[in-house]
């Protein structure tokens, strides 16, 4: 078989999509890992599906901090999409912290794979020495969001970013402190409420607070707080929108990190 470049695969993949109807169905998912890693570790991100039922074609573009994370290459494709030999990746903008993907069945039958399924993988060193979080963010740059299935409808995909937690040089400390508090949400993620309990098992003058992925304060509450659990009522009306958000709770002697996913 004849093997396409990306940007012909890409090219092929648009207009194929112009002759498909534009119909908005919230049927597929994609998202990636939460991971905590260390300054100077390679890591692996895993980007995965739900919902891919009688897909035709599946593209969008993966990004996140160059100045934090050094691109180091792509893998676990999956052996779905590696029936047909056109090259699946974008790498002209990849200096620049972005990933394009890019796949079609020429063929036109259709795949099928089960819920959180790895669509693929990539692997990221850490730059970043000071303590923080990352996110791995979904977009349509360099290349176009679309997702089309054989009944011809383009789908809206929702994308939940995943997040990467630096241990940095500043962290070495609270690492092994983190016992001290226990957070635990239910329900998380969530549509209208959650509740947060916070477990200090000992007595600590701590600072909570709540942050979007930018670092946007949402919430902040600081205490003397005894040792037992301490609970939070969080309303959907304290977040900006649906997606991903991390609670700090912080003392001289410890920092502790925990996700909140709001749909």
């Amino acid at each position: 078989m004849i093997n396409f470049t990306y940007t012909v695969r890409a090219f092929l993949a648009v207009a194929f999509l112009l002759y498909l109807p534009f119909i908005t169905e919230a049927q597929v998912s994609i998202y990636a890992n939460d991971l905590t890693v260390q300054p100077d570790e390679t890591f692996t991100v895993d980007v995965t599906g739900q919902g891919f039922q009688n897909i035709l074609t599946c593209q969008f573009s993966v990004s996140w901090d160059p100045e934090a994370f050094e691109f180091k290459g792509t893998e676990n494709l999956n052996a779905l999409f590696e029936d047909y030999p056109l090259d699946h990746f974008g790498f002209a903008q990849i200096n620049e912290g972005k990933l394009g993907f890019s796949w079609i069945d020429f063929s036109l039958a259709g795949i099928t794979m089960e819920d959180d399924s790895i669509l693929f993988s990539f692997k990221l060193k850490t730059l970043q020495e000071q303590s923080g979080t990352q996110p791995i963010n979904f977009g349509a740059d360099p290349t176009a969001i679309e997702v089309a299935d054989t009944a011809e409808n383009i789908l809206d995909v929702e994308f939940t970013e995943g997040t990467i937690t630096i241990e940095g040089v500043n962290n070495i400390r609270n690492k092994n402190k983190a016992v001290l508090v226990q957070i635990n949400s239910s329900p998380n993620p969530f549509t209208e409420q959650t509740l947060v309990d916070i477990n200090f098992l000992r007595p600590a003058s701590a600072h909570i607070t709540i942050h979007d992925v930018s670092g946007a304060t949402l919430y902040q509450e600081s205490a003397n707080f005894p040792s037992g659990r301490h609970t939070l009522v969080l309303s959907k009306d304290i977040f900006l929108q649906a997606g991903t958000y991390i609670l700090k709770v912080q003392s001289e002697d410890f920092l502790v990190t925990h996700k909140l996913i709001v749909l």
